[in-house]
This record gives structure tokens, sequence and C-alpha cells, in this order.
């Protein structure tokens, strides 16, 4: 029973032919041991085989919490997130969280985001997400090359992704009804493009690391090739992103020496990173190829990793 005090949370879990993710989602996010009102709503984004919409109906009766599914039939992830924030939004919570379908949270999970977000005062909250390898065995899920970027609790100048997120519905609505700009929508990085036009618009932001989160990683993913492909992909987030909002021939020079020293930075420590073992050299390769992501995106060549 919900608790008054605690802020309204509204979930969402946008979801596409994920369903054993989703179902495995759903039975964590049943555990959790929030004592405020919580209530969650999917987002299937594959409107032919609707697997994701299934999962929700077979739950939905022994659900601890309100649970809703809805279709968004625009393919792309930016589709499904913003028409999620839209129906939030709508039923006006406090807060809205925001869990991928290839993720499940510890039970105190969102108990975390919400003291975080009380604590500082912030209208942005993200977490940690820890890989889980389907290939444990791999040398890769040993070599910290998955680990999450993380800080101390508390303040931070921004957080660079949605996937275990909580964000004030007074702020989120401010900028419906795209939030997650469809230009990004098989690329990724919506949500670094987002977090970026909410700092320069004075939007608060905070860190609670104890807000931890589970991303399953398969064995598709467990290579270094998806690796350099991420790689780049970041990499050409990072210049689409720039040159969205730093204009000018200074901001431009600035952009073509980043991709320039990346690239020279990874291939030059390449040679020395061999001797210090596998790992080094993929982290060297890594370096590179976002260097080779930023210069791509300038002449307008981009990843679709979602396609």
């Amino acid at each position: 029973m919900s608790q008054p005090g605690w802020p309204a949370v509204t979930l969402c879990i946008p979801t596409f032919r994920r369903p054993q993710g989703l179902r495995k989602l759903l039975e964590h996010v049943g555990r959790l041991t929030y004592r405020g009102k919580l209530s969650v709503l999917v987002v299937e984004n594959d409107a032919e085989e609707r697997a994701g919409e299934a999962v929700v109906r077979t739950v939905m009766r022994a659900f601890p919490f309100p649970l809703t599914c809805i279709v968004e039939p625009r393919r792309g992830q930016t589709y499904a997130y913003n028409r999620a924030f839209a129906g939030a939004c709508g039923s006006k919570p406090d807060y809205v969280a925001v869990l991928d379908d290839d993720e499940y949270p510890e039970p105190g999970w969102l108990t975390a985001m919400i003291e975080a977000a009380v604590a500082n005062r912030a209208d942005i909250v993200g977490g940690p997400v820890f890989p889980v390898f389907e290939d444990s065995g791999h040398w890769l899920s040993a070599s910290g090359l998955y680990e999450p970027r993380r800080y101390p609790s508390g303040r931070v100048d921004m957080i660079y992704g949605a996937g275990n997120m909580l964000i004030r519905r007074d702020v989120l609505a401010h900028y419906l009804d795209e939030p997650f700009s469809n230009a990004f929508a098989f690329t990724g990085g919506s949500d670094f493009d987002f977090f970026t036009r909410c700092r320069r618009d004075g939007r608060s932001f905070a860190w609670a690391d104890e807000a931890r989160v589970r991303e399953t990683v398969p064995r598709s993913r467990t290579s270094v090739a998806w690796l350099l492909r991420r790689g780049f992909r970041n990499g050409t987030d990072r210049t689409r992103i720039d040159r969205r909002f730093a204009r000018g021939t200074g901001r431009t020079m600035r952009r073509w020496l980043k991709g320039v020293g990346l690239m020279a930075y990874g291939m030059a420590s390449l040679p020395l990173a061999v001797f210090r073992g596998r790992c080094a050299a993929v982290g060297s390769l890594i370096e590179a190829a976002r260097g080779a992501g930023r210069i791509a995106a300038e002449f307008g060549i981009i990843y679709e990793e979602y396609r």
C-alpha cells in the first residue's frame, strides 16, 4: 500500500521484440519496495507481432501495481519513448521514470531514485546500469569495457542515458510532444540530445549510485565488432548534437579537432596498448572509432544501430 508523503510515479517501459526481457523486467518491477503510488505504462513498438502486449496481458491480473499497455505504430525508439512520456504526463504523477526492456531493477531502485531527487532538489536523476552477460565466460565480460559511467551520489552536471532515469513530470511536460528528437529514432543518442537541451535550459541533475539496474548483454553484443560499431555511433551522436547546439566557425573547428584527435590518439596508443593486453588494445580501437564517427557525421554519415 502506498504511503502519504511519497511522490506518485509512472514508470515508462518502451518495448520492441523482447518479450522474455519484458517479462523478466516486469517480474522485478513487481518486487519493488517503493512506498508511494506507482503505475506502469508499457509502450509496444511492434504493431504487427505485439509480443510485448501479449506479455502484459498475461501478467496484468496478478501484477501488484496498475499496469497499462499501449501500441505505438510508428517504428523507432524515440516514437515509443515519446508516446510513453505523453501518456505518463497525462496521468499527472509527480515523477516519470524509465527502464528499458532488456533491464531489471533491484528492489530498492525506485526508492533510491526518489530520495536522490528530493534530497538534491533535482529535476532529473540517473543511476548506474550494470551489464549481465549471457556469455559470462567470454573474455570481454571481464574486460571492463562495458562498465557504466558512475559518479558519487549527489548533484551532477548532467546525465547521459535514459536507461535508468527519473524526471519531474512538470519538467518533462514542458518538452512535449517530442522530448526525444525523432531525428535519432534509429541511431540512438536522443536521450543525450534531450539532456543537453535540459542543461541548456537550466534544469538540474543528480546521480543516485545506489539506484542500481542490471542490463542483459546478449551474445550478439559480446564482440569487438559490436564495441567498435557502438564507439563509432557514439562519435556520430556527439557531432550531431554539437552541431545542433554549438554553431559558428570556431565551434566547427573544435569539432573537427576532437574527431581527428580521438582518431590519432586511438591509433597512436594502439602499439603500446597491444603490450598491455587485448583489453587495452580494444580500448584504443574504440577511441579511434569514436573519432571516426565524429568525422563521418560531419559528412552526414551515421550508423542506424536500431534500424
